[in-house]
């Protein structure tokens, strides 16, 4: 089988989006409208027939070829509706021409190297029943939604991505700068495509916004993308409350809710608290010999993270 590494001018998306779309492990994140926003200059290692393909987010320093995980970008790696096994993975693997490389693959990617760290995603099946869902709820969850019966929140579907927009620029200290920029983008083409949602809630007697969430819908899956809280509405113990109401929404359906990973305890411990179950995935990690001094010298450059 014969891998070729095509620049981004010259990637047929037709037949990439296709692959995407029919791969058993298929996400967002390898979608190509998603890639040309959080990493425009992406290249690809495939089959000649698309069959088997891994989007590459490539970066230049200096002219010096780097790799590291986008923006809002949780995993890549190689997709196919076929069988991929480690011998496949590795050869893949081993097109990637890079001195530095940090590259997230996914849950469908098996993994048995030392260059391979894993990392957590956590996915909540939702087509089962709501009462069956929430006695999978943690006890301290289930106690923080008893009481938010008294702080009067009730759910907004009517929330325009535009007033989104100011809810998040207002309230987030975390989506500033390029994150701000990269996720309004995101979002944007997720509402032309018509893969969103947004769900927030407010206080019944203001009307204030206390939390928000702007879902990014593929397939069967809802990613918990975008969520906001506005001070008052952390106190009262928001997005739990909208969380459960959107799981009432869609329990029984035919739907995941992907949380999405994170390496903070308490955020991780925030999804599992919901019965979200972790899905392990790779995270390749390779230095290419040579440049390890360099990489230590050369301002700038040096500062990758460690894993």
């Amino acid at each position: 089988m014969k891998i070729h590494l095509i620049s981004h001018r010259q990637i047929d998306k037709q037949k990439y989006d296709a692959c995407i779309e029919q791969a058993h492990n298929g996400t967002l994140y390898a979608a190509s409208w998603f890639l040309d926003i959080v990493a425009p200059e992406w290249e690809l290692l495939t089959t000649s027939d698309y069959s088997f393909v891994m989007p590459l987010p490539l970066k230049r320093k200096f002219g010096i070829p780097y790799l590291l995980p986008p923006l809002f970008c949780q995993q890549l790696g190689l997709f196919s509706p076929e069988e991929i096994t480690q011998n496949l993975l590795n050869d893949f693997l081993k097109k990637i021409s890079t001195v530095y490389c940090l590259f997230p693959l996914n849950a469908g990617n098996l993994f048995d190297r030392n260059d391979f760290y894993p990392r957590l995603n956590y996915r909540l099946d939702i087509s089962r029943n709501y009462e069956e869902i929430k006695n999978g709820y943690h006890s301290n969850t289930r106690s923080d939604l008893k009481k938010t019966v008294k702080n009067r929140l009730v759910v907004d579907r009517t929330l325009t991505p535009e007033f989104f927009f100011e809810i998040m620029a207002r309230h987030s200290p975390y989506y500033v700068g390029a994150l701000f920029e990269t996720g309004k983008k995101l979002a944007t083409e997720a509402h032309l495509r018509n893969q969103k949602l947004i769900r927030c809630v407010r206080k019944e007697e203001t009307g204030e916004i206390a939390a928000c969430i702007f879902f990014f819908r593929w397939k069967n899956r809802f990613y918990y993308l975008l969520p906001v809280s506005s001070p008052e509405g952390k106190k009262l113990s928001a997005m739990r409350f909208l969380l459960d109401r959107f799981i009432a929404e869609f329990s029984g359906k035919n739907y995941l809710l992907d949380f999405e990973g994170s390496t903070i305890p308490s955020v991780a411990q925030f999804y599992h608290n919901f019965g979200a179950v972790a899905e392990i995935y790779p995270l390749y990690r390779a230095i290419a010999p040579p440049f390890h001094w360099i990489l230590k010298q050369a301002n700038g450059i040096g500062s990758f993270p460690q894993y």
